[in-house]
């Protein structure tokens, strides 16, 4: 019994996160609008209803939708980031023995590994979405809702703090709690697919599972939380990189899909099998 609380104990994180995303959406909202509020005073006074107009904005909301992400990931660095020094990280005055992180190497391999996945996510999708309109229609306004673009902003929260929390929760905090009571494999697998769910869409879980797998594999056996971090910030830079540089029109024909599916596969495993060896 004592097991299968510790086992629920490590999912904690997801559900935590889960609400506070609501909670944290509900005043970021209201501090919006009294921001808002106190800028537009005159136009309040002129026409009260703009103010509940305004939370009805579609525009609006979306305008402010990727100021809102990076706040509430914020306000996740600090929360796990606590939860997870307090759970894993030497108390009092232990140090660890100095180990390198990162080297030169280890950061072109992270590179090359992250832009792999990338392609070779990216030309699947392009594979497969059109075959079904209705949900390659949901994710792209799906993308486009999470704020994901150019931009200072969605550079910061695809690149920077999405993967330091993301990180955090599901390969630090879960991971790490699950395999404490249980296999690797299965710990595993319970974080892959928490963050899957995680991203509420269909297409998302499907790829985010696979790449959650992976990365809590290389967490594993790189034994570096931060390196992690780095592959998962790669390929979110490198996906809005894409965008913008619309190398897409690239991949236009399905016999080059085909053949960018082949060599960023090929990449990828190399690359991994290269960051193990390094590592060793």
């Amino acid at each position: 019994m004592k097991k299968w609380k510790k086992i629920c104990y490590g999912c904690l994180p997801f559900f935590t996160a889960f609400i506070l995303i609501y909670i944290l959406t509900f005043f970021f909202l209201i501090g919006s609008g009294v921001v808002w509020g106190i800028f537009h005073y005159e136009q309040i006074r002129a026409d009260s209803n703009v103010v509940s107009g305004l939370f009805l904005n579609e525009a609006w909301l979306k305008e402010i939708q990727i100021l809102g992400n990076c706040f509430i990931y914020l306000v996740f660095c600090c929360v796990f980031g606590i939860w997870y020094k307090r759970g894993f990280l030497p108390k009092g005055g232990m140090r660890p023995q100095h180990r390198k992180e990162f080297s030169f190497p280890l950061i072109g391999g992270a590179m090359v590994l992250g832009i792999s996945i990338q392609c070779f996510c990216s030309n699947v999708l392009n594979l497969i979405l059109p075959l079904f309109p209705k949900i390659q229609s949901n994710y792209l306004e799906l993308l486009e809702d999470m704020g994901t673009g150019q931009g200072i902003f969605p550079l910061l929260y695809m690149g920077i703090l999405a993967p330091i929390v993301e990180e955090l929760i599901f390969r630090g905090l879960i991971l790490g709690y699950e395999k404490r009571e249980l296999p690797f494999w299965c710990a595993n697998f319970i974080q892959a697919l928490f963050f899957g769910v995680y991203h509420q869409n269909v297409v998302q879980f499907v790829y985010a599972f696979s790449i959650g797998l992976l990365l809590g594999y290389l967490c594993e056996r790189l034994q570096s939380l931060k390196m992690v971090m780095l592959i998962h910030g790669i390929i979110n830079i490198s996906g809005n990189l894409f965008a913008f540089l619309k190398l897409d029109i690239l991949w236009e024909e399905k016999t080059d899909m085909f053949l960018g599916i082949g060599i960023s596969m090929i990449a990828a495993i190399a690359s991994c099998l290269f960051l193990l060896r390094k590592k060793q």
